[in-house]
């Protein structure tokens, strides 16, 4: 197993820029930090502004402890790959004796442990004392934290637990950690180096225990100077764990990172292979299980109101074929589409001049005779006792649908089918016009013929007419 340690000093601009630079932050944590478990601690990052692409980096649950106190002030987080997922997780829990004296202490987000079965990580940002010129105003603070922290290690131990500790203790051990420029009591009172010193006392520097003669090797330098470049700085980050547990570690080192990202190198921990844990839920601090990144599956979106419908099975349209419809209205107008393009043609290109043929009354027979062959046609005598056409209907493509025809001042209305081959047929006329058959009768006698009314005989033309 391999954890990697890191103080980022903002951790948005860091991912953000890594993620970038290989793929995705997946891809860095994996391929380039090989990481199992990625701690970071000054991630300043407030929980309201908590976006999903750092918190649910695929194959890895992060735990995240924000600062209450501060808004985008210190700020951890424990990255853990889903196979080796904690058991549990707390946000500053600084042991079961945490009382309301410490209360203030757990406000800043400073704290994450994760429990892993074998052992119980604690990821850790020690407060900073504040500089020399202001009197070191918060050193109260740090050294009432760095008890608690110590109790909190004690207490698990008695419980049967290992730990493990990594982060940035905000303390330089002995000289051979700070640059020779340096003394490190003119860095650090007295109060925290006593306080480190019982510390390594129970616990084991493991940097130190690797590397005891180790010189030149720091951890943080001043970004505001060329410190960097001539490698003036102090080793105040460390990776620490109990005795007991020692003989799971296999190397612990110091890594440099790129100098835009941050003003401290990283640690690297390599344990022996870890016993897997048997299956467990996410812890309730797991990214898993934050609800604004995980939604409810009973909840439907709102786009999916808008979701196409399932998609009806539809008959193959050939291009020159209408497909069937069960409108009424588009029946008809399918039946008419669907005769040869020939009889639409010569429907839609008859000769105007061809006279049509004559309608036919079933109770006067003897008015009209039929033609004994397709070329011959009723004359004008054979309807010369019918007075005039009353009223003509609607008519298809310019053959008289409806006519009605009075004989001996007697409407007849021929209702019957005519047995040619356009089957045209007479309706009825309205009333109105009915009772003006006579007036009209009288007006063409007296005047002539008139221009406007139409007579029978323009309907029967001779057939000789062309």
């Amino acid at each position: 197993m391999r954890i990697v340690c890191w103080n980022v000093n903002g951790l948005y601009t860091t991912l953000k820029d890594a993620a970038a630079r290989h793929t995705s932050a997946s891809n860095y944590f994996s391929q380039v930090l090989k990481a199992d478990i990625v701690c970071f601690q000054e991630a300043k990052v407030q929980e309201e502004k908590l976006e999903k692409w750092m918190a649910c980096v695929e194959g890895y649950d992060s735990h995240w402890a924000f600062s209450q106190a501060k808004k985008g002030y210190s700020g951890v987080v424990t990255y853990v790959k889903e196979e080796f997922s904690p058991l549990d997780a707390k946000a500053d829990w600084l042991g079961e004796s945490t009382s309301s004296s410490t209360e203030d202490l757990c406000k800043e987000g400073r704290l994450i442990c994760t429990d892993h079965g074998s052992f119980v990580l604690l990821n850790v940002y020690v407060p900073n004392a504040g500089d020399h010129d202001e009197g070191r105003p918060r050193l109260d603070f740090k050294l009432r934290y760095l008890k608690a922290l110590e109790q909190t290690c004690d207490e698990l131990v008695r419980s049967g637990k290992h730990v493990m500790i990594v982060g940035d203790f905000n303390i330089a051990h002995k000289d051979i950690d700070v640059h020779a420029r340096w003394k490190v009591e003119e860095i650090y009172s007295l109060e925290e180096r006593e306080w480190l010193d019982g510390f390594l006392s129970k616990y084991v520097d493991l940097y130190r225990h690797f590397h005891p003669d180790e010189k030149d090797v720091y951890s943080v330098w001043n970004q505001k100077t060329e410190a960097r470049i001539h490698n003036e700085g102090l080793r105040i980050d460390y990776s620490i764990c109990d005795k007991g547990f020692l003989t799971e570690v296999l190397e612990a080192d110091i890594v440099k990172m790129q100098k835009q990202w941050s003003d401290h190198a990283a640690l690297v921990v390599v344990l022996k292979e870890q016993a897997s844990l048997p299956p467990h839920p996410a812890p309730a601090l797991s990214s898993r299980n934050m609800k604004r990144f995980n939604e409810d599956p009973r909840q439907k979106k709102l786009t999916a109101l808008f979701n196409k419908g399932p998609k009806r099975p539809t008959a193959a349209v050939e291009p020159d074929k209408t497909p069937e419809v069960k409108s009424e209205e588009v029946n008809f107008k399918s039946e008419l589409a669907s005769a040869s393009v020939s009889e639409v043609v010569n429907s839609s290109q008859k000769d105007i001049t061809k006279e049509p043929d004559p309608p036919v009354c079933e109770e006067h027979t003897n008015l009209v005779q039929p033609a004994e062959s397709p070329g011959t046609k009723a004359t004008l005598s054979t309807i010369a006792n019918c007075d005039e056409v009353l009223h003509v209907g609607n008519t298809i493509q310019g053959q008289p649908e409806n006519v009605n025809i009075t004989v001996n001042n007697e409407t007849t209305i021929n209702n019957s089918k005519s047995p040619s081959k356009r089957n045209n047929s007479v309706s009825q006329s309205k009333g109105k016009g009915q009772t003006l058959a006579g007036k009209r009768k009288a007006e063409s006698d007296s005047k002539g013929s008139n221009t406007k009314q139409r007579s029978v005989s323009s309907f029967f033309k001779p057939a000789t007419a062309k």
